[in-house]
């Protein structure tokens, strides 16, 4: 750092290295295909939103979709949802 009239500013050299080590961060490759991490999710509590059924109580959001045609009605035992065919009465 040096000082101009009165300011600490940051010399062109310090500036430049800066730049150089973000430079090579954003040269970094990335493989989504083979991620770093392994989400199993295990004990979820499921809710009904929609045609979907949101998981609730994991750190990774995450739902499954059932349709329309069907309904959660509750969880057996192990936790599991319990779904059931919607009955679409036209009248």
């Amino acid at each position: 750092m040096q000082y101009n009239n009165g300011l600490l500013t940051p010399k062109i050299s310090e500036i430049k290295q800066e730049y150089d080590k973000t430079e090579e961060a954003e040269k970094e490759e990335l493989h989504f295909d083979k991620p770093n991490f392994e989400f199993i999710p295990k004990n979820c509590h499921y809710r009904q939103e929609g045609p979907y059924l949101v998981c609730q109580s994991c750190i990774v959001k995450h739902a499954v979709w059932i349709g329309m045609e069907k309904i959660m009605i509750g969880v057996d035992k192990d936790g599991s949802p319990i779904l059931q065919k919607r009955d679409f009465k036209q009248g």
